[in-house]
């Protein structure tokens, strides 16, 4: 019925516009802001079902972030042997 899948994913305006904001921010690599922006969005969520996918979203780039973090801190400087 199209009504209950209206129902199932309705949430208040300020979700989805902070969601649109959040994932933006996401694809263009800044998880530490995106991860914050989707707690808003989450905090602004009256829909279980959105809750928990902008939960998920917030963890996924604070994970990705501490990642990226990683990667950085294991590359070699500039010169230096790998292995050493």
């Amino acid at each position: 019925c199209p009504m209950s899948h209206y129902m199932k994913y309705h949430d208040s305006p300020l979700y989805y516009l902070t969601a649109r904001e959040a994932a933006e921010i996401e694809r263009n690599g800044d998880y530490s802001r995106a991860a914050k922006v989707w707690a808003k969005a989450n905090r602004s969520s009256r829909n279980a079902l959105n809750q928990e996918w902008s939960a998920n979203r917030q963890d996924f780039c604070l994970m990705h972030n501490v990642r990226l973090q990683r990667q950085k801190f294991d590359q070699p400087c500039a010169g230096e042997e790998i292995g050493k």
